[in-house]
Parts: structure tokens; sequence; C-alpha cells
């Protein structure tokens, strides 16, 4: 058993560094002055705003405070003699802004508790506020992978000429009522997002959101958004490559977020400007787009409708599947689209989300697919790249996936070939 003060290595157990021990000692005074401070001016502060009748205006104001205070600290730690980098400096006002906002919430405590929970979160959030300002001077809020070049897009758009897009009564009716629901989950998930982009951030101060260059309906690029997932510039190194088995990119936090696909909430956003549906054929990177059309001349069929936040391609098939794969699927939906599918590709891709496992699924299922899962991604890599990945490619786990009746259905029918149409 592990002794207090030490931790355990792989050679054996080592004592913790004692300059950890000493910043604990700090972090504590620092604690105890916090709190002095708070209890013997926030009379004086009190009686000075205490008067404003409007209760957001006073907490607006107490917003600008803290925002200001993380600006404060930030120019003022970056002039002491502390060897830290810039995320451990953004990550110790964090600690410090968290510590005072906690002060004063104890302090107004005695006014009632409601109020205490108030101060303390809008504290919370001036200070993070404050700290996003820094983090977009050091790193930037959005981070854009491996952009593709503007000949790349202007051939992808060029080989969509003349494609008849899909003009429907339902692909009508179904983009007023995705409009509705994308509007009115952004507002109820505002809540959760925060929460969400602190934890991101936490754990790795950086740009919180990343934008992948993928295709739209007629061939058109856009900014498709995600929770960041990964380590900092993940593609500075590696390029446009398919996440692996076991990945070292992908953060602790990111695991959870892509098994769960919580990391795709910021697509509400694309959904509402109508660069993306709820239920499509899943966006293709440009980059990827680009390579597919030289050996699928039917590619672009799968672009006459907007890509989708959950596909059939996505749900009984498998995160590897080859372009190829996919695109059966692909043009399998877009000749059978309806109300009805569209709801159980839906359901079946949540129910997949949350509980792991869809339709169909079984252990044996499970287990066949993991083992699997280095080969799917090495068949994925070769047929969007021409060769076999290299001995030090990135690996990550795998999200399991399931096949259903439909599925079975699929592999009975017959190939897509090259005359392919929506008929």
């Amino acid at each position: 058993m592990a002794t207090p003060g030490r931790h355990r290595t792989a050679r054996g157990y080592r004592r913790r560094p004692s300059r950890f021990a000493f910043g604990l000692l700090i972090y504590f005074v620092l604690t105890v002055v916090v709190f002095d401070l708070v209890w013997r001016y926030m009379p004086r502060l009190a009686r000075r705003v205490g008067h404003i009748e409007y209760g957001w205006l006073r907490f607006g104001i107490y917003f600008i405070v803290y925002v200001f205070i993380a600006l404060g600290a930030t120019w003022a730690i970056r002039r002491m003699p502390f060897p830290l980098r810039r995320e451990g400096r953004l990550r110790l006002i964090f600690a410090v802004a968290t510590t005072l906002s906690f002060a004063v919430a104890v302090y107004q405590n005695r006014f009632g508790a409601g109020l205490s929970a108030t101060y303390f979160t809008v504290g919370i959030l001036g200070a993070f506020a404050g700290l996003l300002l820094m983090t977009h001077v050091y790193f930037g809020l959005v981070e854009v992978n491996a952009p593709p070049s503007t000949e790349v897009v202007a051939e992808v758009l060029r080989a969509h000429q003349g494609l008849t897009l899909a003009d429907d009564l339902w692909d009508h009716v179904k983009r007023a009522v995705e409009l509705v629901l994308a509007l009115a989950l952004i507002m109820l998930s505002l809540p959760i997002s925060i929460l969400l982009a602190v934890v991101v951030w936490l754990q790795d101060p950086g740009p919180l959101f990343v934008v992948k260059i993928a295709v739209t309906r007629g061939g058109r690029s856009f900014r498709q958004f995600k929770l960041r997932s990964m380590i900092k510039d993940a593609e500075r190194n590696t390029g446009t490559v398919p996440a692996a088995p076991g990945d070292r990119r992908i953060t602790p936090l990111g695991r959870l977020l892509r098994r769960t696909h919580i990391d795709e909430l910021p697509q509400m956003l694309n959904i509402a400007l109508g660069d993306m549906s709820l239920v499509g054929p899943r966006p293709d990177r440009t980059v990827f787009a680009y390579r597919n059309l030289q050996s699928l001349p039917c590619y672009p069929l799968r672009h006459v409708v907007r890509p989708g936040l959950a596909g059939l391609a996505a749900v009984f098939g498998d995160s590897y599947s080859t372009p190829r794969e996919k695109l059966r699927y692909d043009l399998l939906y877009i000749r059978r689209r309806s109300l009805g599918l569209d709801l159980k590709i839906f359901l079946t891709a949540a129910l997949i989300a949350f509980a792991g496992a869809g339709p169909g699924m079984n252990r044996g299922r499970r287990l066949y697919t993991q083992r699997r899962q280095d080969q799917r991604w090495r068949k994925a890599y070769e047929a969007l790249h021409g060769g076999a990945p290299d001995a030090e490619a990135p690996s990550r786990k795998l999200s399991t996936r399931s096949e259903s009746s439909l599925a079975d259905k699929l592999d009975r029918a017959p190939e897509v070939e090259e005359r392919t149409s929506l008929g």
C-alpha cells in the first residue's frame, strides 16, 4: 500500500517533489489571506454597491470585476520568477479566482443560500471569461485541423457541378423542423455546454473547439465544429489521418466525449446554419472527398442531401468502414429517406451513444468487433491514403458499433454500380 507523500511509478514508489508540497502550503496560506480580506472589505464594498436595485446590474458589475481580476493576475504572474508554462499560469489563476469566489459565497451565505450560489457561479464565469480572452491571445479559441488548399476545395466543388440536388417536399419540411429543433437544443444545452467548456479547458488550456473542413450539399466546403477531444495541434505531425485504436493524441476526457459523441454537440450550430442535418450521410472532410472522387465515380451522389449528425453508415457500419462501404449505405439512405427511417437512425444512434450498443448487439458481436478494430482501421487508412500506415501511427480504442436486421438486409443488397441514381 502506498504511503502518504508517495506515488507509484514503473520502478516502484518515490517521494512527491518538494515543490508540490511547497505549492500546496503557499495555496493554503493564500486561501487564508483571501478569506481574511473578504471578511474585512466586503462590508465596505456592500455599502457602495448595495443600493443598486437591479440584481442583473449588480451581478453584471461583479462579473466584470472578475474578468479584470483574471486579466490582472495574468499580467502579474507573467512578471514573477516562476518557471510556469502558459497552461500552468492559466490553471493557477483559475484556482485563485475560484477560491476568491468561494470566499465571497461563504460570506454571502449569511444572507441566503440562493444568493451565495449566485455569487459563486457568477464569479467563476467572470474569471473563466477573462481567462478565455488570454487563451485567445495565446492559442486561439478555434483550431482548424489541417485545412485543405484552395485548389482542393475548388476541385471538389467543380466535381459536383451539374448535380441535381434533392428538393422534395419532405426535404423542405425536414429542414424547417430541424431548424426549430436545433435552436431549441442550443438553448437547452447551454448550461451543460458551458460546463463542458470549463472542463475541456481545465484539462488542457487551449482552443475549445476544433474545426474540420468538410463537404456539404452540392459539394460546398464548410466548417464543421466539434469540442476538442485531442491535444493541441494533434494533426501537425500526422496530417489528416483517422483516429486509430488507442490513439495517444486523445485526452482522457476526450475518450469519454468521443464514446458518447458529446464532442459533436457544437454541430447543432452547423444544423441551424443549414450546413448539416440531424440525419444524413456523415460529413466527409474535403481532403478525403477529393481522394474519394478519384476512385468512386458515384461519390458526388452522396452530396445531393445535407450531411447528418447521425447516419446510416455510422449506425449500421463502424468507424472504420471504407469509403466504398460508406457510399453504399449513403446511397441506400438517399433513395429511401423518409420520416420513419430518419427516426429509426436517430434513435439507434442515441442508443449506441449512451448505452454503447444498439439493436442486435450481443456479447459475441462486441468481442468480434473489438478484435477486428485494428484491422478495420488499417483498411480504412489504406483506402483514404493509398498506402499502409507506418509503425508510429497513433492509435485509439474503437467505440463498439452494431448491426441489426436492417444491416442483414444491406448485406444481401446488390453492390452500388456506377449508374446508381436517385431513382
